[in-house]
């Protein structure tokens, strides 16, 4: 709509308000010998309220109460049921009001959502030592760093492993000494796994027997590949076998977590194509894995997970990305998106009843499709809805409720 027609159609009903809210008078009790029936007295600025005696001012605003005459039954038109709008051809022509019909359609094969890119969970590693002992040198000293396996952490320098590496030695050496063999052969056998239990490679165990001697500072090496997200580390720490001192994840797949309105999340399983729209990165494919099975309260929507290969490492995690999902087409019996007024709790629309008349009409939506929303009470296929101006039209069947108010006779 243009901007003068906003201005004209805005002004039809601030006049109509203001020719009835605000007519000057001289006095408002002016008159009253002249009504012989008064029904009530009401204020011009809160038709809610209602009394019987002139003298007494708008509790709510202090303004001068105004009489409300009685109806008789022809000089005052009543109104039944809810209220209407009724606009001539060339005020709608002025308004632009357009229509569309309620009417069975096929559903769209493609649900449009958001997502936001978050860490594969099952490509997380944690970092953390089987004995105590103190950090000696550290080699990767930030967050942000790529690893691969077997890259230098740091090294620890542990009484307890410095224990069990003399151990090992004591077995490996009678082994060459012609010791008894089932026996050595088992304590060398437990010496040796107890150092890979706590995390000595076998090429250190190797280095051990060659050298003959224990080292001091062991050196800890990357389990996995990735990125480090989380560091602890530092050096001349002391840590424990509880202490978590890096967590490293896989980049190679990521999972897209996409939010779903819970009238569209039936459609949705595991195993349905989606593709991801990246800023800056293009479009990417995935496939759906997983479905939450439950709800978030506060925004009625279900979660939807996507995993997506991730070779180049495009897809940053925490990006915000739009998804459109692949699903099955329907048919269902749709109401144009733009027919329909959020108002509050209440969903409104304005049905054409012909002659000029257009009728709020509280509907019950079901699913949101690209075509419009699922209608599952209010309205039937077949019934016109006025898609355009729907606050032009509220504001219009307001103004009318407010002057059945002030009409309807309540009795002294």
């Amino acid at each position: 709509m243009t901007p003068i027609r906003w201005i004209i159609a805005s002004a039809i009903c601030l006049t109509a308000a203001g020719i009835w809210l605000f007519a000057p008078s001289e006095d408002p009790h002016a008159g009253h010998d002249q009504i012989e029936d008064v029904s009530h007295y009401t204020c011009p600025m809160h038709p809610s309220v209602k009394l019987h005696d002139p003298d007494v001012p708008c509790p709510i605003c202090g303004m001068d109460l105004t009489p409300v005459p009685k109806q008789s039954g022809s000089s005052v038109e009543t109104f039944k049921g809810p209220a209407f709008v009724t606009l001539s051809d060339d005020q709608q022509q002025l308004i632009g009001i357009r229509t569309d019909v309620v009417a069975v359609r096929e559903t769209a094969g493609e649900i449009r959502t958001q997502g936001r890119i978050t860490y594969d969970e099952r490509s997380l590693t944690d970092v953390n030592l089987k004995v105590s002992g103190w950090i000696r040198e550290l080699f990767v000293n930030y967050v942000g760093k790529r690893v691969r396996r077997g890259d230098q952490l740091f090294t620890l320098y542990s009484p307890d492993l410095l224990s069990s590496q003399e151990e090992y030695l004591l077995a490996f050496r009678g082994q060459n000494d012609g010791a008894e063999s089932g026996w050595n052969e088992r304590l060398l056998a437990s010496a040796r796994e107890r150092l890979q239990l706590w995390d000595m490679t076998n090429e250190q165990i190797h280095d051990l027997e060659q050298s003959g001697q224990p080292q001091t500072a062991v050196t800890i090496h990357s389990p996995a590949d990735g990125i480090v997200i989380d560091r602890k580390a530092v050096a001349g720490m002391h840590v424990n076998p509880s202490t978590r001192l890096y967590r490293i994840a896989g980049l190679d797949t990521v999972w897209v977590m996409a939010d779903v309105y819970e009238q569209e999340i039936q459609r949705v399983r595991e195993g349905l194509a989606a593709r991801v729209l990246v800023p800056g990165a293009g479009q990417v494919e995935g496939r759906i894995d997983y479905v939450y099975p439950y709800l978030d309260p506060s925004t009625r929507t279900g979660t939807v997970r996507i995993l997506v290969a991730n070779p180049e490492d495009k897809l940053k995690p925490d990006t915000f990305v739009d998804v459109l999902i692949n699903v099955e087409r329907s048919r269902a019996l749709i109401v144009p998106e733009s027919a329909v007024m959020l108002s509050g709790r209440r969903r409104i629309a304005f049905l054409a009843i012909g002659e000029g008349r257009f009728q709020p009409t509280e509907v019950r939506l079901g699913r949101r499709y690209e075509t419009g929303y699922e209608m599952i009470d209010g309205l039937q296929a077949g019934d016109v809805v006025v898609t355009p101006a729907n606050f032009l039209l509220d504001s219009e069947s307001k103004l009318r409720n407010v002057e059945t108010t002030m009409l309807e006779s309540t009795g002294p």
